[in-house]
């Protein structure tokens, strides 16, 4: 019906005055969208700078967005409710949007779709997405942590969590719908007809990914290098696998590539790794402080490791140079880069404290022609008087080649492995027979008790302990002393081993035998 004078006048007023303040609620918001960021910045202690992007400020202006167009919505409802006209716009407007997304477009399986449903589907199955990340996140940080999984069991159980409860949800979701599961053979065939012939990269690394986290070949935080790339794991997806190399660059290799080819993986099992570290040397250089040199400073190192010990290798006598290599332990395969690049600047500064030269490629070039040789002569025998030429063709005598490391046997210990001698081990006996030695007693096994012995793995342990050797050469020390007589195996059934075995000494072993005879007997 048709307003009046006064009438229109307030309903101009009224809906002016409402959309002013839907214009000042949108600028108050937008405003709180710039400050209160910045405020929540200040209150943790950031640092700002001008132009710098908060990690919450997006988040924040797309929640803020729903109360502006809520605003805006609202105060255009009110306005068009002050003018007839505008009313009867507005509800044919909402009627004619109603009955477009609430018509039937199409009908399956005895059920009628429209727009909305179609709508309301993948928003769905979008939700359905986020929630079952946020319980598979949750999963892994405060159940899976918690129970001491290591790192990359907890990505296989979370990835295969989250693939599981997706396919359970989208079964539940689609036959909510109305879609019957069974009703999506063909579709499904289809797919699998699509994924041989234009998806089929996609599957082979999406499979080898499952296959990956279930093998575990690798894990997140292990040390690899895949083809020319070399870094730590960091995340293992669904098609691809982050790694950061150690220039700090991330690198997504496809699943495929960790089946497929070599990968070297120096965290699987026992993160204990070798470096080695080429040096070479000038041509008489004593070999024997060349080598103390290269193994001091890996012995200063407090990166490598003493057990097993480092060892110096000559390689081969070069063109230039006597070639050795300093090979060396360490337990954190990551900083081999690093390590090497210590070792040669201790090394250099050894071999320059022990006036030991580093050489460089050389080249003698010796040019024979006949006809040079006769005008040298020529020439010689105008400027030179016979005596001088004599002289001068006179061969020098035989230079005397000096006593060093390799003439005597003084240095024989230094040069390789240890060659001990039988006062030594006679020695060693008494010692590990001694007050401070290893724990000799009778020692049962079974039904049977065994005088006098000891157990292989003790005697390594105090090898170690007291004569600073590693566990393999303390291994062969025992040997050693088994060939020479001095201990022997209770049953003479096994040589010398870092086991649970029973061994005796010789100097114990005739009232043992006897003893062990009269129980027997």
């Amino acid at each position: 019906m048709p307003i009046d004078g006064p009438e229109l006048l307030r309903a101009m007023l009224v809906s002016l005055a409402a959309l002013a303040g839907a214009a000042f609620v949108h600028w108050a918001l937008r405003r709180v969208g710039r400050r209160l960021p910045l405020l929540i910045a200040r209150r943790l202690g950031w640092q700002l700078s001008p132009g710098m992007q908060l990690p919450w400020q997006g988040i924040l202006e797309l929640t803020l967005l729903i109360p502006k167009i809520g605003v805006w919505i609202g105060s255009i409802v009110f306005v068009s409710d002050q003018f007839g006209p505008l009313q009867q716009a507005r509800t044919m407007f909402t009627h004619v949007v109603e009955m477009s997304i609430t018509m039937p477009l199409f009908a399956l399986s005895g059920r009628s779709y429209s727009a909305i449903d179609v709508l309301e589907l993948p928003a769905v199955l979008a939700a359905l997405w986020v929630g079952v990340s946020v319980v598979t996140r949750g999963l892994k940080l405060h159940v899976l942590s918690a129970a001491g999984m290591e790192r990359g069991a907890q990505e296989a159980v979370a990835l295969l969590t989250r693939y599981t409860l997706i396919f359970l949800g989208a079964i539940v979701v689609l036959q909510t719908w109305g879609i019957d599961a069974s009703s999506l053979t063909f579709v499904a065939s289809v797919l699998g007809v699509g994924i041989g012939f234009g998806l089929q990269h996609i599957a082979n690394n999406f499979v080898s990914g499952l296959v990956v986290s279930l093998e575990r070949p690798i894990q997140p935080g292990d040390f690899v290098k895949v083809g020319e790339w070399t870094g730590t794991v960091e995340k293992i997806g669904p098609r691809n696998t982050e790694i950061r190399t150690t220039d700090n660059v991330s690198i997504l290799v496809p699943n495929s590539r960790f089946l497929e080819t070599e990968v070297v993986n120096w965290s699987h099992g026992d993160p204990l790794s070798r470096i080695q570290v080429p040096v070479g040397v000038a041509y008489g250089s004593n070999i024997a402080r060349v080598r103390a040199a290269l193994l001091e400073a890996a012995h200063s190192h407090p990166d490598v490791v003493r057990d097993p010990r480092a060892s110096v290798e000559f390689q081969a006598f070069g063109e230039s140079a006597l070639q050795f290599e300093l090979k060396v332990w360490t337990r954190d395969p990551r900083i081999q880069d690093r390590l090497r690049s210590d070792l040669n600047y201790r090394i250099e500064a050894n071999l320059r404290r022990d006036n030991i030269p580093v050489p460089f490629p050389q080249r003698d070039l010796h040019l024979r022609s006949p006809q040079l040789d006769q005008i040298l002569t020529a020439w010689s025998r105008q400027q030179f008087s016979e005596a001088e030429l004599a002289a001068s063709n006179h061969r020098k005598a035989p230079v005397e080649v000096p006593q060093g490391p390799l003439n005597g046997n003084a240095v024989a210990d230094d040069l390789g492995p240890r060659a001990w001698s039988d006062e030594e081990l006679r020695a060693v006996v008494d010692r590990m027979r001694g007050a401070d030695g290893i724990s000799i007693s009778d020692r049962r096994h079974l039904l049977t008790v065994y005088r006098s012995c000891f157990v292989g793995r003790e005697a390594v342990d105090w090898m170690t302990r007291a004569l600073g050797l590693t566990r393999i050469e303390a291994v062969a020390l025992g040997q050693l002393l088994m060939e020479r007589g001095e201990m022997h195996h209770v049953l003479d059934e096994h040589g010398f081993k870092d086991s649970n075995f029973f061994y005796r000494f010789r100097a114990d072993g005739a009232d043992a035998i006897a003893a062990e005879a009269r129980i027997r007997a």
